[in-house]
């Protein structure tokens, strides 16, 4: 295991997951203002509208941004640059962006599974109805395949998870 490539991953993971923290807390604030001055009720969304609203407002943006980002210039989102990492191809050149929309898709699978089951029950616990042990087991699935995706960075050869091995793209030290 390279400890250097791992600990700087986990670093540019943190400085990219804070930005989506404050993304999220403007979407947030926006929901509640939104909700406030149309008198929405939120209590009680249906999950399928939920799952689609969630997934066009805050999954896909951060899609987007990560394979945007990893396509320009630098070849990686903010927290890379500052860390000094670049996503690449198997051969050390500029991924292609389908490449890099692969790789992001499977990278945020098990986030856009555990919300899918996370409206599930809210829905289920607004109807004050038992939640049903498939949602409680696709949560647990979700949360394994993000642990399985860790367990690859730091135990793979090249400290590939599996939506690099999948996409053929590497996480490298900035060369610059």
């Amino acid at each position: 295991m390279q400890n250097s490539i791992v600990i700087k991953r986990l670093k540019a993971f943190v400085i990219d997951y804070l930005i989506i923290l404050i993304y999220i807390g403007m979407l947030f604030g926006g929901t509640i203002l939104i909700s406030k001055f149309f008198d929405l009720k939120l209590d009680n969304v249906n999950p399928v509208n939920g799952e689609i609203i969630g997934f066009a407002t805050l999954t896909l943006p951060v899609i987007l941004y990560f394979t945007l980002s990893e396509n320009g210039k630098y070849l990686g989102t903010i927290g890379k640059r500052k860390i000094g990492l670049q996503i690449v191809n198997k051969s050390l050149t500029k991924a292609s962006i389908k490449q890099l929309l692969l790789r992001n898709c499977l990278k945020f699978l098990p986030w856009e599974l555990a919300h899918f089951f996370i409206y599930r029950l809210f829905y289920f616990n607004s109807l004050s109805k038992t939640i049903p042990d498939w949602v409680l087991t696709g949560l647990i699935v979700s949360q394994g395949l993000a642990l399985i995706y860790l367990l690859c960075i730091i135990f793979t050869k090249n400290n590939q998870s599996i939506y690099e091995l999948l996409s053929r793209t590497i996480v490298v030290k900035t060369t610059v």
